[in-house]
């Protein structure tokens, strides 16, 4: 079934093993050449999608995913204990929506198998599909957006790249349980998508709070199912691979940053690179970029630390704080592996929503707590289990 879905990757010899010195990434992994690769022993699965005919005015962006994967084999495994495979090429469809499909049934391939797909894209739409692959799971999930802006433009103005949020705000099976705008820049923020944001008691991480101290970020990635990353969140001087580069955003190593703690969380099953475009980037600084923030991410998965989800409770310790004049007592627990935190939340009335009950937090949050402080984080979840 899956090899009716992708396509050999187009870059031919390029990926004889031969090419590589014997620490490189490309002498270690498993590349669909004719067919895809056996996955009975794989962990990570990498997957091109050449799509961007919804893109707003970045269509180059189609194109971008070998020169990505020239970059990314010639790094150092290092001691990585390495079992990936690169699957190929998402056969494209006639239309956009016919792509979204193709890679919702390589997704649903992919995680029954309990493997990560990292998607190289192709315009930020293409996060309806990753999306869709986990329709069948049956569990609410959670999506974090790494980008500039909120893509919930109007849709008779602009195309799928700049509203695809909406799709998924939307979408009639409902299991969207969190979503989390992580970069978001104010300056290009308009009120109704705020208000949006804030009905549906969703999350933003805006740019100026990473800036305070990048670990604001790590807890509402360690919370993703999903993530999604649009170049354009990065500023242009290290990322200018993008047609709507900007001055400000994040730095190239808040972005590594990012994909580690990705990596390195429990939770996260797919991640999507989108929007980077090589019209834009003539040195290949942007494609070089997106091939550390991949191995970034690889390096996190091979030190993940099986904290979440609590299944031995010696492994950690925990907190009862008493909240003054609210009637709530709330747990905190810290993974005596990681030292990282989670607050757990009660009522939970569905099975779908059982991976919801833990809610990771900072330590911070648990110091405000002692101030007689509800996290803002426990009391969104709470409203929306409440519902």
């Amino acid at each position: 079934m899956i090899n009716r879905l992708l396509t050999p990757a187009r870059m031919g010899n390029y990926f004889e093993e031969e090419n590589f010195s014997g620490y490189k990434i490309g002498q270690r992994i498993a590349v669909n050449l004719h067919e895809v690769p056996d996955t009975s022993d794989i962990n990570i699965a990498l997957i091109a999608v050449n799509e961007s005919r919804a893109s707003y005015n970045n269509s180059g962006s189609a194109n971008g995913a070998d020169i990505i994967r020239k970059h990314f084999y010639n790094l150092s495994a290092a001691d990585l204990p390495i079992k990936m495979i690169d699957a190929g090429d998402i056969i494209i469809g006639e239309s956009p929506e016919e792509t979204y499909d193709n890679l919702k049934m390589a997704m649903e391939y992919f995680l029954q198998q309990r493997i990560i797909p990292i998607i190289i894209g192709g315009s930020q739409d293409i996060t309806i599909g990753q999306y869709n692959g986990y329709e069948f799971l049956g569990q609410a999930v959670n999506l974090a957006v790494i980008d500039e802006q909120i893509d919930l433009r109007e849709k008779h103005r602009y195309p799928a790249a700049c509203n695809w949020l909406m799709d998924i705000f939307s979408h009639e099976k409902n299991y969207l349980f969190n979503y989390t705008a992580i970069g978001a820049q104010g300056h290009f923020l308009a009120q109704e998508m705020l208000n949006t944001i804030d009905t549906m008691f969703f999350d933003i991480c805006r740019l100026g709070k990473i800036k305070e101290s990048y670990r604001y970020m790590e807890p509402e990635i360690r919370d993703a199912d999903i993530v999604s990353f649009d170049m354009s969140a990065i500023k242009a001087c290290d990322a200018p691979g993008h047609a709507h580069a900007t001055p400000n955003g994040l730095t190239s190593e808040e972005a590594c940053q990012i994909m580690r703690y990705a990596g390195m969380s429990d939770k996260v099953s797919s991640v999507g690179i989108y929007e980077y475009n090589p019209m834009f980037d003539t040195q290949e600084l942007t494609a070089q970029l997106i091939a550390q923030m991949i191995w970034y991410f690889i390096d996190g998965y091979y030190k993940r630390k099986q904290d979440y989800p609590i299944t031995d409770e010696r492994n950690f310790t925990k907190y009862i704080v008493n909240l003054h004049g609210n009637g709530y007592d709330l747990t905190f627990w810290k993974s005596n592996k990681s030292g990282r935190w989670w607050v757990e939340v009660p009522f939970i009335v569905h099975k779908k929503f059982e991976r919801q009950q833990l809610v990771p937090c900072a330590y911070e949050d648990y110091l405000d707590a002692t101030n007689n402080i509800l996290p803002d984080k426990w009391m969104k979840v709470f409203m929306k289990l409440s519902h």
